[in-house]
Parts: C-alpha cells; structure tokens; sequence
C-alpha cells in the first residue's frame, strides 16, 4: 500500500512537472522582444536645388515661391514608433516577435503656408520619383479607407485573416504573443492615418496646412529622390489662378 500510495504521489508529480514545463514553453514561445526601432536606411534633402533652405536640426528642406512656403521633412521609423504609445495600434510600422521594426511606406512631412497671398488652394497631390526613373503617387485618404474597409475580421482561420499589409508577411506586435488581426487595433490605426495625413484645403493669407505625404516604401537602392508637389494655387481676387509646382531633391542613405 505504501509503495503504491508513493507510485502515484510521484506519477502526479511527474505529470505536474510536465505540465509545467509545457506551461512555461508556451509563454516563452508566445512572447516577444521589446521592439527595438533602429535605423537602417534615412532620407537626407539636398543642398542647394530648387533654392531649397536646409534645417540642419530637423532635415526639413523648405522652398518659397511667390509667397506660398513648402517645407517637407523625411520621417524616419523611430519616429513613426513614437507615433503610437502601443505598437499594435502603428499603421506605418511592422514590429517582428524579435524586436525588429520595419517601415511599410516611405513618409514626408509636408507643411504648406501662405504667407502673402489673399487664397491658395491646396491639393493632396504629390510625386516621388527616384533616380533609377520609378514614380510614386502619395497613397490618398480614399485609399487607406478602402484598405481599410475590406479587411476581413472575422476570418475562420484567424492565422490567415485578411489584413491591409499582407498577412503571409505580417508578423505584427500585438501584446508580445499574438498574431492575428485585431479588430480594435485597425480601428485605432485608421484614426492614426486620418489624423496624419495631408489633406487639400483652403488657405487664407497667413494660414498653414500640414501632414503626412506617404507612398510605397522605396526600393533600398533608389539613391536620389525627388518630391514634386505639382496642384498648389494662388487664387486672385478677380478669380485668376496661378499654379504652381513644387520640387525638393532628397538622397537616401543607407546606414548598414
């Protein structure tokens, strides 16, 4: 009786070992690196084009015509990180389990400000071209609502869900250990992209506009860029327009 009273006190230890073991490889398997944002690869202006002024502080290139001001200023991936408090939520970023963070698009801030004229009108339009003679058009608000709206939540297999970005290559953030797409965490990344972006307007004498220019991610080997930005307008008092076109050259820099 004792020899069988010890046998099963240390079958259920065993088992409990087991368990536990199977427990602990579960939560270490599941969990993931802090994400590490590092960077790779950055957009520098160049000096002296198109009269561009130069921050040295912020990297912003800045371009004056007939009174309308254009300043546009690269976005790096550390500070699209530090856009969202909760990774998960980044519609910019892919955070991987190992900490790795990996920019979707190539973005710019643009901020545009009429400084002398009566009205300028200003369009969500602009152009990237790089020196190897690919052209980017920035990714409208129509498009990302669109993204958006036919993603697919309640897929059966939630591993292979619909998501914006390509789910086969989306390994994304979601609280250390998750995978699949997160219905509340897209919702949050559509306010993101509707608070960034760069939107047309009207601007008065005095008045600014800024946002985000965002277009596809730029192939590692386009070495000199050029943003156009070809739909801004001083609108007269006697209702002449006068269109202008906007050009900034950039260089990417690859760090590694």
């Amino acid at each position: 009786m004792i020899y069988r009273k010890h046998h099963i006190n240390f079958r259920y230890q065993v088992l409990y070992s087991i368990g536990f073991l199977l427990l602990i490889g579960v939560l270490l398997g599941g969990c993931a690196v802090a994400p590490q944002p590092s960077i790779d690869a950055y957009i520098e202006p160049i000096a002296e084009r198109f009269n561009a002024q130069i921050n040295p502080e912020t990297g912003a290139a800045l371009v004056v015509k007939a009174g309308v001001a254009v300043s546009i200023k690269p976005i790096d991936e550390v500070e699209l990180f530090g856009l969202t408090e909760d990774p998960r939520v980044n519609p910019y970023l892919i955070v991987e389990k190992n900490g790795a963070v990996e920019p979707i698009y190539t973005v710019f801030e643009m901020i545009v400000h009429n400084r002398d004229n009566n009205r300028v009108v200003v369009e969500d339009m602009a152009m990237l071209i790089d020196a190897n003679g690919a052209q980017y058009a920035n990714l409208p608000s129509d498009y990302f609502n669109s993204l958006y709206d036919n993603v697919n939540v309640a897929h059966s297999n939630p591993w292979r869900a619909a998501y914006p970005y390509g789910s086969a290559a989306y390994h994304s953030y979601y609280g250390y250990h998750q995978s699949y797409v997160d219905a509340e965490a897209l919702e949050w990344g559509r306010f993101v992209i509707e608070d960034n972006i760069f939107e047309s307007g009207k601007l008065f004498s005095g008045a600014k506009r800024g946002g985000f220019l965002i277009f596809d991610r730029l192939d590692r080997d386009a070495t000199d860029i050029r943003v156009v930005v070809p739909e801004i307008r001083i609108v007269h008092p006697s209702g002449k327009e006068d269109k202008l076109e906007f050009k900034i050259d950039f260089r990417q820099v690859l760090s590694k």
